[in-house]
């Protein structure tokens, strides 16, 4: 690697990255966020509108994804479709530093610690790894995720309402942040919960689906093969993106309310309570049909434009 390249590399195995390579992961990054930035907050505003009707910050629930789209569009302009995207971007490369210097490393060092030399002693040791990982990048990621997602959510009610913050700085200066600063990670112990909810749904439906996906050399052969090959693959995430949809709405309702001081949750579990006894089992899937939405779109256009958003 020539001396303008400017390696980075990590201390731990092979793990090494071009400044060249990261301008480029974080350019790409940048454009596939914000293309996408519209349809997460719709994603995001349709999740927890329960949440937002409970805490007052809602008058009616969306009948629909587009009529939420209209009001998002009446009632702030265009331009609010983008909001808390900024913080997202800004994110990008704290984010990438944080998973290579950190949650990989940290992840390596929980495998190779733990026995792995038997298939269940592998799987154990694979998903602890990845639960040390996912812990150790969240240190500085999940703040930014934090105030990105708080900031998408903070709907106007009404034309010409205010916002609740005008900005990420706003809602770092809020009281809640501010004197507990350990309420930017809430919900963070459900987020990895989920992910390993996510990983063995995923994998346990890939391992099933499997026998039946026709390899890589059929699919250079076949249109029929190839698009089997898709469909299995997207089945599979739908599927596990589903099973995930529940933790992840009670992550993000948990989010919301710690800036709302009557309204906090004590734990996750009281969370799941209110929402069950307010709003059913239909509440923990408020917006699942349209993240299945999000999720095929998104990869349609991560093959034809080659970027994964």
């Amino acid at each position: 690697m020539s001396d303008s390249d400017s390696a980075v590399a990590s201390a731990h195995g092979d793990l090494t990255v071009s400044v060249e390579q990261l301008q480029f992961m974080c350019l790409t990054k940048a454009f596939s966020k914000t293309v996408i930035a519209p349809l997460d907050r719709v994603k995001y505003l349709l999740q927890c509108q329960g949440e937002l009707r409970r805490l007052g910050q809602l008058e009616h629930l969306y009948p629909s994804a587009l009529q939420c789209a209209k009001q998002i569009y009446s009632f702030e302009g265009l331009r609010s479709f983008w909001r808390g995207n900024l913080i997202q971007i800004g994110g990008i490369l704290p984010s990438a530093l944080s998973q290579a210097f950190v949650a990989i490393p940290a992840q390596r060092v929980v495998f190779d610690m733990l026995p792995h030399h038997t298939a269940g002693t592998y799987t154990i040791a694979s998903f602890a790894s990845g639960l040390a990982g996912a812990f150790a990048g969240s240190i500085i990621s999940y703040p930014l995720d934090f105030a990105r997602f708080r900031l998408a959510v903070d709907a106007k009610p009404f034309p010409g309402w205010p916002y609740e913050f005008r900005h990420s700085l706003d809602l770092f200066s809020h009281p809640a942040i501010v004197e507990s600063p350990h309420n930017a990670y809430r919900g963070l112990g459900v987020y990895l919960a989920g992910s390993i909810l996510y990983r063995s749904v995923y994998m346990g439906a890939f391992q099933l689906a499997l026998p039946y996906i026709p390899p890589d050399a059929a699919a250079e052969q076949s249109r029929a093969a190839m698009l089997l090959q898709i469909m299995a693959g997207f089945g599979i995430v739908t599927l596990a993106t589903l099973w995930l949809h529940p933790l992840d709405t009670v992550r993000r309702r948990m989010m919301i309310a710690v800036t709302h001081e009557e309204g906090q949750y004590m734990s996750a579990m009281h969370c799941a309570k209110t929402i069950m006894q307010k709003e059913g089992i239909p509440g923990f899937f408020r917006g699942a049909g349209f993240t299945v939405f999000r999720g095929a779109l998104t990869s349609g256009l991560a093959m034809v434009v080659g970027i994964n958003f």
